[in-house]
């Protein structure tokens, strides 16, 4: 028999109802409620508000908000809010009840704007915890990469950074006029010239090492992001800096820059804050050749650390049966090239970096029978030498070729995919919001989220699982002992004089 047709009729009273019911056992924002303890945030917020005056809204709500936006991809607070009704179990996870009144949007931002960067950072580093207790970290083996994140400005309206700074003094000026009452005619230039003292400091006063050069190409929408060239185009944004685990591909520490700054110039504190969070050095770092510099190989050895960063390669000839660079013998006592047939190439000029330029005499390459075979240059054969040389072929021979290819193809589903997930899933190539701060807290909750949804799928394995992550660890563990003792007898270079031995 047919049923009757689905109606629905409003009833006055409903009972045996709650949000609870109506939210599956399985569902993800179970996990994350389980797993999370957002009273944290109450405590590390409170010096932050006053004793008197309106309450807030509960900073519990508020953080569970921004991260709900992130986990679930919402473009922003205001559809956030405005799809609130809709679900009941965001309603559920939020602590709302079916008749409750839904927030504003703005006190998404309120919050934020009010808290700065220590709480997203307390809740990275919580969740990280969490990770390393699960088995997930295992530290050795880590991989560095940077990704730029497209500002939420235009780059078609940027100026140079006085002019910026000209329209910015002029507004507030604008401002302090038409709060204060209208002065007599009399002492109109000297209230002017008071406020523009006030707003303007005095020479010698602030810091000018945080301020832009005047040449500087600045957004006035968002000053703190800076211009880079990316695959032929030029971007207005930011960098992520980031260092992931090669265990599981958990996010071990992330900083954010300007999309001006050069990755190299970040490997130390992104290192730093990777030992700090994980509370180890790592053994191994990986990363690509925008971090290969003889600075950063130097870095990696005074801190014990074996890099496997390729560098930009250079082989000094060009041509079928060209000699390169490699054929030729440094030496270092008397600062030096020996060439395949036996003369010497000195050094001629000093680059701006402090390495050198090295050629023969005049005329000893246009007699030399191997002359074919070395440089079709009218002035003969010429070598350039870095200013740390001696760390760059270190370096080079910390790994074989084939352990060097393996570890930069993990690099690239490890980093890279990172990267790519974070887009993918959590709009993470688009500034949701303005400032270095807005960006950091944006990374922040990214990676909090990522990390988040790694130790979800982790506890949903059986339980024989962890003791399978544990074995697989020992098993890598010994397997990279084993060919660093190898590598310390057959392949590796000597370590230079300056680098402790290890």
């Amino acid at each position: 028999m047919m049923g009757q047709r689905q109606q629905i009729e409003t009833k006055l009273f409903y009972t045996n109802l709650s949000l609870d019911s109506r939210v599956r056992p399985d569902n993800p924002l179970r996990q994350v409620k389980a797993m999370i303890d957002f009273d944290f945030v109450r405590a590390v917020v409170r010096p932050l508000y006053g004793r008197r005056g309106n309450p807030s809204v509960d900073p519990a709500l508020l953080m569970k908000l921004m991260l709900l936006l992130i986990l679930e991809n919402v473009s922003s607070e205001r559809e956030l809010m405005d799809r609130m009704y809709e679900r009941l179990d965001w309603m559920w996870f939020c602590g709302y009840d079916w008749d409750d009144t839904i927030h504003n949007h703005s006190v998404i931002s309120k919050a934020r704007r009010r808290w700065g960067v220590d709480v997203f950072a307390e809740l990275f580093q919580r969740v990280l915890h969490q990770c390393i207790e699960a088995g997930l970290v295992d530290g050795r083996i880590v991989h560095v990469d940077g990704s730029i994140i497209r500002a939420n400005a235009s780059k078609d309206t940027i100026h140079p950074a006085f002019r910026v700074a000209a329209g910015a003094l002029y507004e507030r000026l604008e401002q302090q006029a038409d709060h204060e009452p209208e002065p007599a005619e009399a002492a109109a230039d000297d209230q002017l010239e008071t406020s523009a003292a006030e707003v303007e400091p005095s020479a010698g006063e602030g810091d000018d090492d945080d301020r832009p050069p005047a040449g500087t190409l600045l957004s006035p929408t968002d000053p703190d992001a800076r211009l880079t060239r990316k695959y032929g185009q030029t971007v207005l944004g930011y960098k992520d800096h980031r260092m992931v685990d090669d265990q599981s591909g958990v996010i071990t520490s992330t900083v954010t820059t300007d999309a001006g700054t050069a990755e190299s110039h970040m490997l130390e504190e992104v290192l730093d804050q990777h030992e700090l969070n994980v509370g180890s050095t790592p053994h191994t770092v990986v990363a690509d050749k925008g971090y290969g510099t003889a600075d950063v190989y130097e870095s990696m050895a005074k801190r014990e650390i074996t890099p496997c960063i390729p560098h930009q390669n250079h082989k000094g000839g060009k041509g079928v049966g060209i000699y390169e660079a490699r054929h030729f013998k440094y030496d270092q006592a008397s600062d030096a090239y020996l060439c395949p047939n036996g003369q010497w190439l000195r050094r001629f000029s000093t680059t701006k970096d402090g390495g050198g330029r090295y050629r023969a005499v005049k005329g000893v390459c246009a007699a030399c029978p191997m002359r074919s075979l070395c440089t079709n240059a009218k002035d003969g054969r010429r070598l350039t030498r870095h200013a740390g040389q001696e760390w760059i072929d270190w370096a080079d021979g910390c790994y074989s070729r084939e352990h060097r290819r393996r570890l930069c193809k993990r690099r690239m589903y490890r980093a890279e995919g990172s990267f790519a997930d974070a887009a993918n899933n959590h709009g993470y190539k688009r500034a949701r919001w303005r400032g270095l701060a807005g960006m950091t807290i944006q990374n922040l909750l990214v990676a909090t989220t990522q990390n988040l949804r790694k130790l979800m799928r982790a506890r949903r394995r059986k339980p024989g699982m962890a003791a399978s992550v544990a074995i697989t660890s020992g098993f890598s563990h010994v397997r990279d002992h084993l060919y660093r003792l190898l590598s310390s007898i057959f392949g590796r270079r000597a370590i230079p004089a300056a680098c402790p031995a290890w």
